[in-house]
């Protein structure tokens, strides 16, 4: 167990602690989370330590959790063996209160907190065990503990949930691309008739290829338009021309201006 009144949830207060243990029971999936960096021992209130402690036992041997009404018949069984009277009344009256307690939209702060208190005392207690380590040279174990103290309390990712997303999937994106007025880049197959807004394109070739040359200047007026008399003409403007009027964005290097 850590020293200080810092290494426990007591700092936080009793309805703090409180709402702590009600986040574990109604989200399973940081239950789960937070079964890799909490110790009951953070409570310093005795009958949260006893129900969190009761709360992932279980989870450790079935790997799963326990529904408030099995863990109550879980500890109703527990308290019949022991003679603290005072344990039984305190978890009684918790639990009697907790069926009622309103949801008042803080436990997502509750959680956020609570997981920042415990990963930080992890990476405390592997800062105290590495300097043990250190004195007996034993650097690569040293690493070792480093990394799952930085790891531990971090949410699992399943990747994509295509039944959740499944809407999202066909959802048809508009996309209006501005060509680059580079034929063979503008192709379906390439980048699908140009460049899109929010989209960066970067030509990437061998040196002496062209790069810097290959309709440079077409490019450029394309995306971000053309000077004419001290005017900036925006890629989409008309602008007057020998061939007629057309978009700024369309002028090339044999345009004549008038």
């Amino acid at each position: 167990m850590i020293d200080g009144n810092e290494s426990y949830f007591g700092q936080y207060g009793r309805p703090f602690q409180e709402r702590i243990f009600l986040g574990l029971i109604t989200d399973t999936t940081w239950a789960t989370q937070m079964t890799e960096v909490m110790r009951s021992d953070f409570f310093d209130l005795r009958y949260l330590a006893y129900l969190t402690d009761k709360y992932f036992k279980y989870f450790e041997k079935y790997k799963n959790f326990p529904t408030l009404p099995l863990l109550i018949s879980i500890v109703k069984d527990d308290l019949r063996e022991t003679n603290n009277d005072v344990l039984k009344e305190q978890v009684v009256e918790y639990l009697t209160r907790m069926r009622t307690l309103p949801d008042m939209g803080d436990l997502a702060y509750v959680k956020d907190k609570s997981l920042d208190f415990c990963r930080k005392q992890a990476m405390k207690e592997a800062l105290n065990k590495s300097v043990e380590l250190i004195g007996t040279d034993q650097y690569d174990a040293v690493v070792d503990l480093m990394k799952k103290a930085v790891s531990v309390g971090i949410a699992a990712s399943v990747g994509h949930d295509f039944f959740e997303d499944m809407e999202a999937r066909f959802i048809k994106i508009n996309r209006m691309p501005c060509p680059t007025g580079i034929d063979q880049l503008d192709e379906k197959s390439i980048m699908n008739g140009g460049l899109g807004k929010g989209e960066l394109g970067v030509i990437a070739a061998p040196t002496g290829v062209g790069k810097c040359v290959s309709k440079e200047s077409s490019i450029y007026i394309r995306y971000t338009g053309v000077k004419i008399d001290g005017r900036l003409y925006k890629p989409w403007d008309w602008v007057d021309t020998k061939r007629g009027r057309i978009r700024a964005r369309d002028i090339i290097e044999t345009d004549e201006l008038v």
